[in-house]
């Protein structure tokens, strides 16, 4: 632990800031929504709270295609040119551009599906809300302000997006007729750093709009295209689970699992910040001195699972006690679901430790992809027969497989790395 503190403090303290950053970024991207949780169950109701949640992860779909893996990426290929202004240039205005022709992919779909099928019939306004509210975002250039490695810029207009949302929710609605406002909140609070991000690229970074460059666009897809498929295989197993139980089971279940599952995944994304702001870091140091970024990412996992393993402990003792503070004793059907993913975020850190920050950043893009890929068929599978036979409850343990799946297959394919480094 102290050669790790030591390393950064002395080398590297623009990953540490960062970090801290990145962890004011996460409260407010997913600390202060889940203040909500319990507030929207309270006033929608476990049914129309479940529906909500099944919106979204619907709309997942779409925000990995319109993202296309440049989360990662771009933010590759920013920290690797940083220092020059016309790759930067490109990269942004082919990034946006390619981004715009997505989404206007996904407006015909949505559009086609909306006119020839009823599944959005009921709840359009619902889904449409919710798709407008994920373009606002997508729009967002995070991958740029990670990639130079300037997070307090997103992290403070982020902060305020969601202080806006968090507010509006508690101000507006008031009983089950104020639903759609959820996911107009939710825009209207994604257009504040939107907007605040563009004028600092174009007058702090020095950024211009332009048209874009065919052959750099065409690069840019190619290299981003395992990654892409890759977060889209996450996708099917993040998501799917909750489209699957709400058409198996219907949006009641949703809500079960959903209220699980929001606490599981706060707990995951707690390690983000760290993940994410050391992404970029050894992207540069995986070119200078391989063998000492990856004795660094040894170190660090075994903090991090000690960590982990300390905090989760505790939260499995204590789990029916929080669902019953957070939720009120309506949600007791929560506290199994809980119980049984609350291993998930260290998985999770582990997955992020062995795949994305040693498998992408030494070239093993396609390695990463066929995990995924396997992983996805694994997890539609279980998800699809568990859930069938033992709804909400099902879903939670083809989570944990698939997990655990993606945890060992990642291991074995890094355990040489680890081994010399």
């Amino acid at each position: 632990m102290t050669s790790v503190l030591q390393f950064f403090s002395l080398e590297n303290r623009r990953v540490l800031s960062n970090a801290f950053y990145l962890s004011l970024m996460q409260v407010a991207n997913f600390g202060l929504p889940l203040l909500t949780v319990p507030y929207l169950i309270r006033m929608l109701g476990v049914e129309l709270f479940g529906m909500l949640a099944f919106v979204s992860a619907v709309m997942n779909y779409v925000s990995v295609i319109i993202d296309y893996g440049f989360n990662l990426t771009a933010a590759r290929d920013v920290a690797c040119n940083r220092d020059d202004l016309y790759t930067l240039n490109l990269l942004f205005n082919n990034i946006q551009t390619f981004k715009s022709c997505l989404i206007t992919f996904s407006v015909i779909i949505l559009a086609l599906i909306n006119w020839k099928t009823d599944f959005l019939h009921e709840y359009a306004a619902l889904y449409w809300l919710t798709f407008f509210s994920i373009v606002v975002n997508a729009y967002f250039p995070t991958w740029f302000f990670q990639g130079i490695e300037k997070m307090h810029f997103v992290s403070m207009i982020n902060i305020l997006s969601k202080l806006v949302f968090t507010v509006g929710v508690f101000v507006f609605v008031r009983d089950k007729n104020d639903y759609l406002l959820v996911p107009f909140l939710a825009m209207v609070g994604a257009m504040i750093p939107l907007l605040i991000s563009i004028w600092l690229l174009t007058n702090r970074f020095g950024l211009r709009f332009q048209k874009p460059n065919l052959f750099f666009l065409k690069k840019l897809m190619i290299t981003s295209w395992y990654v892409f498929l890759s977060q889209l295989k996450i996708t099917l197993f993040s998501s799917t689970n909750i489209v699957l139980l709400g058409m198996i089971s219907g949006p009641i279940a949703v809500g079960y699992y959903v209220a699980a599952e929001k606490v599981m995944r706060a707990l995951a994304l707690a390690q983000s910040p760290i993940t994410n702001a050391l992404f970029p870091f050894i992207a540069k140091k995986m070119q200078e001195n391989k063998s000492g970024a990856i004795s660094l990412l040894k170190k660090i996992s075994f903090l991090g699972s000690g960590i982990y393993i300390l905090v989760l402990s505790l939260f499995f003792y204590f789990s029916n006690y929080l669902v019953v503070l957070l939720y009120s004793d309506t949600m007791e059907a929560s506290v199994w679901v809980l119980k049984v993913i609350l291993i998930v975020p260290l998985l999770i850190f582990l997955n992020n430790i062995f795949g994305t920050q040693i498998l992408l950043n030494t070239g093993r893009d396609k390695s990463f992809f066929y995990v995924l890929l396997f992983a996805a068929v694994l997890s539609l599978s279980l998800c699809f027969i568990l859930t069938y036979y033992f709804s909400y409850q099902g879903t939670a343990i083809a989570l944990l497989v698939t997990e655990l799946f993606i945890v060992i297959a990642f291991f074995f394919l890094v355990r040489k790395d680890l081994l010399y480094a």
